[in-house]
């Protein structure tokens, strides 16, 4: 007993040599603009009913309502992609018809958009960005009756 309490005292007064180490940490990241946000819907439609195929070029354009949301200076892409391109066009998409082709015009400006899936370039967008479209139908050549349908996918990238 003697002896472990000798050990345990002579432990008790050897000094300790304790390691030490050094963790540096790093804190880093980026911050960035947040991205628009899309206020219509993600599925849109642009329904012509019922017409004669003989009235196809007076046919009203359809409203494709396409909003967006956006931090000050925002930047972004948009591209639109049918599809089926009208061999040779670059605005012209079938109808899923024969001799029935559709266009899409830009609200802003009325101008003709590619529906080949380049894209279109946008700078210093803030607040309520319109990028809204019409359909409008185009004969390529003699009509008959009968049911259309078809789809495209504007795609948008916030930079």
């Amino acid at each position: 007993m003697r002896f472990s309490l000798s050990l345990a005292a002579a432990l008790a007064c050897t000094p300790a040599f304790a390691a030490t180490d050094t963790v540096t940490i790093n804190v880093s990241g980026t911050l960035t603009r947040p991205p628009c946000t899309l206020t219509s819907s993600k599925t849109l439609s642009a329904n012509f009913g019922s017409l004669p195929y003989d009235q196809i070029a007076s046919a009203p354009l359809i409203d494709i309502p396409v909003t967006l949301s956006c931090p000050s200076n925002s930047s972004l892409n948009i591209s639109i992609k049918a599809a089926s391109a009208v061999s040779g066009s670059t605005t012209q998409a079938s109808a899923g018809k024969s001799n029935l082709a559709y266009s899409l015009l830009w609200n802003s400006d009325n101008s003709a958009a590619n529906i080949t899936g380049v894209k279109r370039s946008l700078t210093n967008q803030s607040g309520a960005v319109n990028l809204s479209l019409k359909a409008k139908l185009i004969a390529l050549g003699a009509l008959t009756e009968g049911a259309f349908s078809t789809t495209a996918v504007i795609n948008i990238e916030y930079l």
